[in-house]
């Protein structure tokens, strides 16, 4: 019988190991291969969940990750635990890419308006530069051609102050430096001669801020740092050192001091001093500016019963279009009241328009959770448990309420990818009013 038994358990374990054998043959990983991929492939999962769709370059257990479900893909290709890991690993690797939407015509429509809108202000600025500049060349004494300057040692104050001069190479803030307590922009060079534009006042101050609201409301794509065309008038000669930086390394030269009158920008816009105008000047066409750009505008007003997501979505509408007076009514009130605050709010506004210009096209949010930060607000436990009276007078002994609700957005370029990751954006209403933005200044 032991012998019998012998050769029973004999023939079994040899059918066992044949099996076996024929089992990792057929695609049966062992437990250990399965447990080891899925340990690495749960921190590349999560590597990828922690940054919400921004793109990343893959990490050590990254790569681990790939490597073991590569492998064991390749060994057993139809085990089904097998094709489980290799879907997960091929969906956590294409979320490394980055998030993806279509980006559709509609999204990028305002950049094609900003293209129109140029056109139509250049137009305006054109039936105003021509003119214009007709009018220095009839005057007595212009100077079209700047170059090779007169020298003030051979010409008298008397012969050049008053002239007008037009400076075809006029760049701010590239050759603008201090001399004498002054500032100035240098026009030339040593072997042409010298023009020094005098920034210090309202002269320059007028038709420069002129032009960065035409920036802001009409093209962000001015070339900073020139060249533009200056015109201006002759008011003396003086020796300076042309050089922005502390240290200089050139020498002094004599020059004529200019006052501006206009600014031109080839191509965009030009501006002309305003001594009775508050803001020293205008662009050409800015009385009409609302006019043109009204009838691109899809949305001008900011509904009553706004929510915190649409809010946030309108306000991205506001920058892409160019809307200021829109973007100013999404903004909590008490963050405007002073100048400092509503220029703090317009440099926010320069860098919004740089950002929708340069990095990204669409915005999208996602559900806000809304809090109470002050005041009382009834909780579905308060509505349970307190009568309307006590609700009442729970009201009546709080502070006045105040809500703030964080907005997630997402933005994405004109590929259709994720930029950068998801950023929050808090507003706020007062006693149930109407939402505004508070944080104006956080990027998309």
């Amino acid at each position: 019988m032991r012998k019998g038994w012998s050769v029973v358990i004999g023939l079994w374990l040899i059918v066992w190991a044949g099996g076996s054998a024929s089992a990792r043959q057929e695609g049966r990983p062992t437990k250990n291969e399965i447990s080891q991929a899925e340990f690495y492939l749960k921190k590349m999962e999560q590597h990828v969940q922690r940054l919400r769709g921004q793109s990343i370059k893959l990490t050590y257990d990254d790569n681990e990750a790939l490597r073991r479900v590569k492998a064991l893909k390749e060994k057993y290709p139809r085990d089904p635990q097998v094709e489980e890991l290799f879907q997960r690993a091929q969906k956590a690797l294409m979320a490394t890419k980055g998030d993806f939407i279509e980006i559709t015509p509609e999204m990028t429509a305002y950049r094609q308006i900003e293209r129109k809108l140029n056109d139509l202000f250049y137009e305006e600025t054109r039936k105003a530069w021509e003119p214009f500049l007709a009018q220095v060349t009839a005057e007595a004494g212009t100077i079209l051609k700047a170059y090779p300057a007169e020298s003030p040692r051979d010409r008298s104050l008397a012969e050049m102050v008053g002239r007008t001069v037009v400076l075809e190479d006029f760049q701010y803030p590239t050759n603008a430096f201090t001399a004498k307590g002054q500032e100035y922009v240098f026009c030339g060079s040593g072997t042409k001669g010298y023009y020094y534009v005098d920034i210090g006042g309202r002269e320059w101050l007028g038709p420069y801020e002129a032009v960065k609201r035409y920036r802001r409301q009409v093209n962000g794509d001015i070339p900073e740092g020139g060249p533009w065309t200056l015109v201006g008038k002759i008011t003396g000669s003086e020796l300076l050192v042309p050089q922005a930086e502390k240290e200089k390394t050139v020498g002094a030269f004599w020059g004529w001091t200019v006052l501006p009158v206009a600014v031109y920008v080839p191509g965009r816009t030009f501006a002309r001093f305003d001594p009775a105008a508050e803001t020293g000047g205008r662009f050409a066409g800015e009385e009409k500016a609302e006019a043109i750009k009204g009838k691109f505008y899809t949305q001008t007003t900011v509904p009553d019963d706004i929510g915190p997501e649409d809010l946030v979505l309108l306000f991205a509408t506001a920058i892409k279009e160019k809307n200021l007076p829109l973007f100013l009514a999404c903004i909590d009130p008490e963050r405007q009241k002073t100048p400092r605050a509503r220029s703090r709010i317009m440099y926010h506004w320069d860098l919004h328009q740089e950002r929708f210009a340069r990095f990204y096209v669409h915005v999208t949010v996602e559900p806000a959770k809304v809090e109470t930060i002050k005041g009382f607000a009834a909780t579905g436990y308060d509505d349970f448990f307190l009568t309307e009276a006590q609700k009442a007078q729970v009201r009546k002994i709080s502070e006045s309420l105040v809500e703030e609700a964080v907005v997630w957005s997402k933005a994405w370029d004109e590929r259709g990818r994720q930029y950068g990751s998801p950023k929050p954006h808090e507003v706020r209403r007062k006693e149930t009013g109407r939402w505004y933005i508070t944080d104006y200044a956080a990027q998309f």
